[in-house]
């Protein structure tokens, strides 16, 4: 092992945080949602022994029952209390399970106390803090190489705009000349008016005047629209008359007075209502208890949710109701989803039973519950 000496020299200490379970220093309760990964689940803290790990649904085993019968059942898991790690049954991989369980507090390994046997030639240790320092060694070189490309780069790119701005200061003076020229003949046909007699309509209008010129005004006196000739198209300029008057109840205008009548009398029932679903302080993976009935018959139009404290982990939520508080209807196709550290969920929520009846009753089901999440709000926002 010749080059492990040069990290071990420098005696980096391994850190263990613990508590000692005293009631000045107790254990701290703990409810890590975490996947099966090769069969285990590492956990966030050493777990008490005395106390032991609890999953719904699972039944631990001892080590001396484990070693008696080295397998486990896919309801068993075997706890290894000094690291922190639960072994599972294989028909448990990728599955997410919440471990409760009152933490000790955690160890850590200094880098420099990680290894890797590279190659046997003769046996050569490496540490991880030596790919750390040769990471670091390159990361540096690249960060000069890339300070050296981007001042070359800026110099370029100064000569380049030197050479555009000469160039355009050429291009203007040649162009000011004419454009004196455009800008006088255009101020002239664009303001010229040339007052005509009035017609009906546009058939009218292009009867009566089929070579006009430039500047040529008339106006259609059964709409009271203003037009002028642009010398290619007769163009819309203004409006008179009585078409521009307000609506009321004695006088059409812009709406009828049938339709003015009929926007008042509107019921100031017709509006979106919203049920709140609440869950204060943490968030486990279960229905919450607040239930939420809806006096109304109308439509889902949004669900939204945002909560207090993120969740370290992925959360996942469900709306459901009830007529008969046994049956209960997911009316959500696409199920409320936090991103790990996100307060609000990812607006990717799709109602698939809109429709509710008066008497509804509504909850929210938390099927996965990222890890610390507190303070869940669900707003249903149903227009009757």
């Amino acid at each position: 092992m010749p080059e492990l000496y040069t990290h071990l020299q420098y005696n980096d200490p391994v850190t263990i945080i613990s508590r000692s379970g005293t009631p000045l220093d107790p254990y701290v309760d703990r409810a890590d949602s975490l996947p099966v990964i090769n069969g285990m689940i590492t956990l966030l803290e050493i777990p008490s022994p005395t106390d032991r790990v609890n999953i719904a649904g699972f039944v631990e085993i001892d080590q001396e029952v484990f070693e008696n019968r080295p397998y486990l059942e896919q309801h068993e898991f075997l706890v290894h209390y000094g690291m922190g790690v639960i072994q599972f049954n294989l028909s448990q991989e990728g599955k997410a399970h919440l471990c409760r369980y009152k933490g000790r507090g955690l160890i850590m390994y200094p880098a420099s106390r990680i290894y890797a046997m590279v190659s046997r030639n003769p046996d050569v240790v490496v540490t991880l803090q030596d790919y750390i320092d040769q990471i670091q060694d390159k990361i540096n070189e690249n960060q000069i190489a890339l300070s050296r490309i981007e001042e070359a780069i800026k110099q370029s790119q100064a000569q380049t705009d030197l050479s555009k701005i000469a160039t355009d200061k050429a291009n203007q003076a040649a162009e000011d000349a004419t454009q004196s020229a455009i800008k006088a003949k255009d101020a002239y046909n664009t303001t010229r008016l040339v007052f005509k007699e009035p017609v009906a309509d546009m058939n009218e209008l292009r009867a009566t005047y089929p070579l006009p010129q430039i500047g040529w005004t008339t106006q259609t006196y059964k709409d009271g629209k203003r037009y002028r000739y642009d010398g290619n198209h007769w163009i819309e300029i203004d409006v008179f008359g009585s078409n521009l008057q307000p609506v009321n109840e004695f006088k059409d205008g812009l709406m009828s007075v049938a339709e003015h009548l009929k926007l008042k009398d509107m019921p100031l029932e017709l509006q979106d209502r919203v049920i709140v679903l609440c869950k204060d302080s943490y968030v486990f993976q279960e229905p919450t208890g607040i239930l939420a009935p809806f006096p109304f018959t109308g439509e889902i139009v949004s669900v939204e949710a945002i909560c207090a404290s993120s969740g370290e982990t992925e959360s996942e939520i469900s709306i459901e109701r009830t007529r008969d508080f046994k049956t209960w209807l997911n009316v959500l196709d696409k199920n409320i989803k936090f991103n790990p550290h996100e307060m609000k969920d990812n607006k990717q929520t799709t109602i698939k039973n809109k429709q509710v009846l008066a008497g509804d009753i509504f909850r929210a089901n938390v099927i996965k519950a990222g890890l610390n999440i507190q303070s869940l709000t669900i707003s249903v926002t149903i227009r009757t």
